[in-house]
């Protein structure tokens, strides 16, 4: 009988903290909870400082790319092809841009083969214009007088899927 009373006394003691271990977490947990979730999980900063130095004392050292505005800055010198003067183009409907030549000679290629019963050379237009970061091509298509006028254009064009209006006197 003694040990039917130890034994339930240390029943109820291991009941006892068992149960006030799990309130201590459960209270512990939505402490925890509360606190966390009412406020900002992290803030990103403003970033003011420069992304990069270059030195003033080089002490010997080479800085490469000293004199250049864009590390993009390619140039494609195309000796050989023949670009049209697009001073006198006022509308004109892009068929196509590009960044490097062989592209766009490949994609003219293409047009004037597979389209040479729709499209007139005469009505092509092929142009660059350079900036900081490279040199931009373009392969365009008949010259309108009007932004209607080349729109009603591109409306009736089949050649491309949608069409893009270049205002080249702007």
């Amino acid at each position: 009988m003694i040990k039917r009373i130890i034994f339930k006394r240390k029943n109820n003691y291991i009941l006892k903290y068992s149960l006030f271990l799990l309130l201590f977490i459960i209270i512990l947990y939505l402490i925890s909870f509360y606190y966390f979730s009412n406020r900002e999980y992290f803030i990103i900063p403003q970033f003011t400082d420069k992304y990069f130095v270059i030195p003033t004392n080089k002490e010997g050292e080479v800085v490469d790319y000293l004199d250049k505005k864009s590390l993009n800055n390619i140039d494609n010198e195309i000796q050989d092809f023949d670009f049209k003067n697009i001073d006198e183009l006022d509308y004109t409907i892009q068929l196509y841009s590009n960044d490097n030549f062989e592209n766009i000679n490949k994609y003219l290629n293409n047009l004037l083969d597979n389209k040479k019963e729709i499209i007139d050379h005469e009505d092509i237009f092929v142009f660059y214009k350079k900036t900081e970061i490279g040199t931009q091509y373009f392969i365009a298509y008949k010259n309108y007088s009007s932004k209607n006028n080349a729109s009603e254009a591109c409306d009736l064009l089949t050649i491309v899927k949608s069409c893009i209006i270049l205002n080249l006197q702007n």
